[in-house]
């Protein structure tokens, strides 16, 4: 993952809440300011179903729909060292305590933000379908990969894994590792490899950083691709988050100095990988 790890900030439950803000909006006119605005955006009408879960000390279960706090029993607090949130496919979360690469991660589902310990780890990136995790360990100098159910049991014996390869999500392809090769992580073997880095997985389909300033989206089922100019105004890596339905991928470009006035500013688009449409999210 990039360590699949947001510092401070909240991570849902669901990505409904940014899904249906960008299908509202009109990527033409929203373009032309030039400085940051307000969020635009749509009354939420009836009930959304998305929870929230902040990375506090201690963390906390923000109930959108009722504007209800809960604290997370069950994670032990402290004052000093990380703690991060990492979302598994909308549907729960891990939260990590410490440092990397002996961070302690509990992970947090259900209605009632259940907490079972999963150990310690290096990386984390949900497995396919998000009721599962995988793991990459670190012990004395060797590293492993292991694959956790959200209750704590295991989906096979751990494998050996090379310490210096990195781990992402890859939808329900299985795991992407270096971002360029997805792996099977139940059997190890390799079923796909990319000429370009992987930026966000959506099902089958795959986000990739290239060729040039281009992004290509791939089908890794029909073996199709299409390709567009990348539609920030802003610049940087754009850091991507994935409807947990597998259809869209909410790409955000950002910079810590708005044309070099000093000003961070923040550009995200929707990307709707069944049609290849992009939409600028209102306020950008």
């Amino acid at each position: 993952m990039r360590r699949l790890a947001t510092r401070g900030t909240v991570l849902a439950f669901a990505l409904t809440a940014i899904i249906g803000v960008g299908a509202e909006a009109e990527p033409s006119t929203l373009r032309s300011s030039p400085e940051p605005a307000p969020l635009r955006g749509i009354p939420i009408r009836g009930q959304t179903g998305v929870r929230l879960v902040v990375a506090a000390k201690p963390p906390f279960v923000l109930d959108v729909d009722r504007g209800s706090v809960t604290r997370v029993a069950g994670v032990p607090s402290q004052k000093r060292g990380g703690l991060w949130v990492l979302s598994v496919a909308g549907r729960a979360a891990v939260i990590a305590l410490g440092h990397w690469p002996e961070a302690k991660l509990y992970a947090v589902s259900g209605r009632a933000a259940r907490v079972v310990s999963l150990g310690t780890g290096q990386s984390v990136a949900p497995a396919g379908g998000g009721g599962a995790v995988w793991i990459k360990t670190f012990r004395r100098s060797r590293c492993a990969l292991r694959g956790l159910r959200l209750d704590g049991r295991p989906l096979g014996a751990p494998r050996a894994f090379p310490c210096a390869t990195t781990i992402y999500p890859g939808g329900s392809l299985g795991l992407i590792v270096n971002r360029t090769r997805v792996l099977n992580p139940r059997t190890g073997r390799t079923v796909l490899r990319t000429r370009w880095g992987v930026l966000a997985a959506a099902g089958s389909k795959l986000v990739l950083a290239g060729p040039g300033e281009q992004f290509t989206l791939l089908d890794a089922r029909r073996h199709t691709q299409r390709r567009f100019r990348s539609p920030g105004i802003v610049g940087g890596i754009p850091q991507p988050a994935v409807d947990p339905r597998g259809r869209f991928i909410a790409l955000a470009f950002g910079d810590p100095a708005w044309h070099g006035g000093g000003q961070q500013a923040l550009d995200v688009w929707l990307l709707d990988t069944k049609t290849a449409k992009l939409t600028q999210v209102p306020g950008m």
